[in-house]
């Protein structure tokens, strides 16, 4: 598990699967970069975005499948 992952376990509480999925839309979607410049108060925020993000996206791929 990277240092990243378990950054994200601690704020969130989510799962190490999950973890691993919020850190790819923390680099890929929040910061558009790397994990290594962000202060320790903008990667809280930004896994607590990602997170909500991530549960977004699944409700929305859920209801995609309903219709």
């Amino acid at each position: 598990m990277s240092a990243p992952e378990e950054l994200i376990i601690s704020i969130t509480g989510c799962s190490p699967a999950e973890a691993s999925e919020i850190e790819e839309i923390m680099r890929d979607v929040i910061f558009h970069s790397t994990l290594d410049w962000q202060t320790r108060e903008e990667l809280d925020r930004a896994a607590l975005l990602a997170q909500a993000v991530l549960q977004e996206m699944r409700r929305s791929q859920e209801s995609g499948r309903g219709a």
